[in-house]
């Protein structure tokens, strides 16, 4: 099982080997939006109780946003970032979906001011679950994966950025259980999610 120990030592990782290249380092904050996706695993007290939802659809291409403050060293890049979606299946069940994330790429340059890139994250996410009629629910979790992508510069400030990410998360369960019951009708555990999504940085 993983636990926040166990990922924190990545992202250290991650940050620490940027110190190779700090002569070149150009520091850049960015904004990102996209559409994501999640599996959600449901209880079997859920799919008996709550046969009209279907828990893989709650979060289903839904819009997300994301801001992200780092480090760029031409050849590499590391960044600090805060990734937001939220949405429902029909009403009957709601999922809102944070993370905090550290990530390092490696760059390659294919053209003038453009670079693909391709790197590794981790970090903690925060699953929450305020469904109408229901008791509002939330958990803490951990998150491991990998990005990849394309960059290109619109000017010496200014660069768009297109890319995938896909993560495994541990740990993020939340329960459904109605406002005034004594008892629950299921729970759900945040398998994995991905996400395809455009952005503007601006280097500084």
């Amino acid at each position: 099982m993983f636990t926040t120990r166990m990922i924190l030592p990545v992202i250290a990782a991650c940050l620490l080997a940027s110190g190779t290249a700090m002569a070149q380092e150009t520091q850049f904050i960015g904004f990102t939006v996209g559409k994501a996706s999640a599996n959600l695993n449901e209880s079997g007290r859920a799919k008996v109780r709550m046969p009209g939802v279907n828990f893989d659809r709650i979060l289903d291409d839904s819009s997300s946003w994301g801001l992200r403050v780092g480090n760029d060293q031409t050849v590499a890049r590391y960044y600090l970032s805060y990734d937001y979606v939220s949405d429902n299946y029909r009403s009957a069940a709601k999922i809102r979906k944070q993370t905090l994330s550290g990530s390092y790429d490696l760059m390659l340059p294919v053209a003038h001011s453009t670079r693909l890139f391709a790197g590794a994250t981790a970090g903690v996410t925060y699953l929450g679950q305020d469904t109408r009629g229901y008791r509002d629910d939330n958990d803490w979790g951990v998150h491991a994966g990998l990005q990849a992508g394309v960059l290109h510069g619109l000017s010496d400030r200014l660069e768009v950025e297109g890319g995938y990410r896909y993560a495994r998360h541990f740990d993020s369960d939340v329960t459904f259980k109605p406002r005034g019951a004594s008892s629950r009708r299921g729970d759900a555990r945040l398998k994995s999610s991905d996400e395809l999504y455009v952005g503007l940085n601006w280097r500084f």
